[in-house]
């Protein structure tokens, strides 16, 4: 039987209808049959958007909950931005932090930047610190220069460890003192890496000589006059080389740790840093600076660590209390109570000398100088008083 041609208006709406049939099984909208032109810019419905978004973060959730650092960094992207879930910018962190210890660097950046920054917690340069040296360490290059900028202009409390240390010696031997001084520190005081007196009193030797470094000059004096005594005989040591070699005696001295039995009688102890120390710590007083000038006047005055020199102490004490250094203006305000050192007893001069120290920082110094200030009459409290205001101006703001 031969087939009979469909009308023509019916096999139109046939083959629309396939074709419609064919765009909804690729996912095609109707609304693209109506306006093609508009097709690429058309949006799907809000709720299939929304749905599609919780979706994402569900899925994120799960994995951040497995350790997954990139699920866990991009959620603390999204409770920053509002994205997926409402902004939280104490989540955010909280998500930055877990990323960025199981070895995300930008996640790290992000808390680092939380810190410094005090978005969703209370401003922190140490913790800020503490990230931006974790992101450095991951390497992130911009990461590890930004703590070293901070490192350098003292904002953090700690070095770090092992990388923090060969990010600051690549500094300085490049020439920087500020990195000399902070390596010094660190092995001087076990900061980071066990303590190395040797390693810290070479950095301070290249701060000081090749740089003219006066900080380091002054840390060398305080580290040269805490060692601790040793033995020598001297009677065994030659200090004419030609002599040490025809006598077989040590040229220069023999430092023993404990007193040596072969010679108990003619062994000294000594201190064999003292020459050093006191080399050291006027060179820095004489430039200037206030805590060599205290530390070196109080040993002076004190006669154990230095030799006995009151006059010399005390001129040094008042050089670094005229630049404010409430250690040595405690120390002339006993004197001058007690009546110490080339000082009769004098309570004005000890009230204002007390209570300038006060002011300037001294702690736990008030009792002495309410004891001081009882000695004196109200003529003398009011003098007193009156050179404590007359100092306060000559300081300045």
């Amino acid at each position: 039987m031969r087939a009979h041609p469909l009308p023509l208006g019916k096999l139109d709406v046939m083959r629309t209808a396939a074709f419609v049939a064919v765009l909804l099984a690729f996912g095609v909208p109707l609304a693209a049959l109506a306006e093609p032109a508009k097709a690429t810019r058309a949006k799907p419905p809000a709720k299939t958007a929304r749905s599609a978004e919780k979706a994402r973060v569900e899925a994120l959730v799960a994995s951040a909950a497995q350790g997954d650092a990139e699920a866990q960094f991009q959620l603390g992207l999204g409770y920053r931005d509002g994205r997926g879930v409402k902004a939280d910018p104490a989540a955010a962190l909280g998500w930055f932090g877990l990323a960025g210890a199981n070895g995300n660097a930008a996640a790290a950046v992000e808390a680092a930047k939380a810190f410094e920054t005090g978005r969703g917690v209370r401003r922190n340069l140490a913790q800020a610190g503490r990230w931006w040296y974790r992101a450095g360490v991951l390497g992130d290059v911009a990461a590890r220069q930004r703590w070293t900028r901070l490192m350098l202009d003292g904002e953090l409390p700690a070095i770090g460890g092992r990388d923090g240390l060969d990010w600051l010696s690549e500094l300085a031997g490049q020439g920087n003192v500020r990195a000399m001084l902070i390596l010094a520190e660190a092995y001087e005081g076990g900061m980071g890496t066990p303590p190395n007196p040797e390693e810290a009193e070479r950095w301070y030797l290249l701060a000081a000589r090749l740089h003219g470094s006066v900080e380091a000059e002054y840390r060398l004096g305080r580290i040269n006059l805490g060692r601790e005594a040793a033995w020598r005989i001297p009677s065994e040591e030659e200090w004419n080389p030609k002599e040490s070699e025809r006598k077989g005696r040590p040229y220069g001295p023999v430092w023993y740790p404990a007193k040596p039995a072969q010679a108990e009688d003619k062994a000294v102890q000594l201190r064999p840093g003292i020459v050093d120390a006191g080399r050291f710590l006027e060179t820095a007083a004489r430039r200037g600076h206030a805590d060599a000038q205290f530390l070196l006047g109080k040993s002076m005055v004190g006669g154990i660590e230095l030799p006995l020199d009151l006059t010399g102490g005390i001129v040094w004490l008042e050089a670094a209390a005229a630049q404010g250094h409430s250690g040595a203006m405690a120390l002339l305000a006993e004197f001058a109570a007690k009546g110490l050192g080339l000082f009769d007893k004098d309570p004005i001069r000890a009230y204002v000398l007390y209570d300038l120290a006060r002011i300037h920082g001294e702690n736990g110094i008030a009792a002495a100088r309410d004891a001081a200030g009882k000695a004196l009459t109200q003529r003398q409290m009011a003098r007193a008083r009156q050179i404590i205001q007359e100092f306060k101006i000559l300081q300045g703001p």
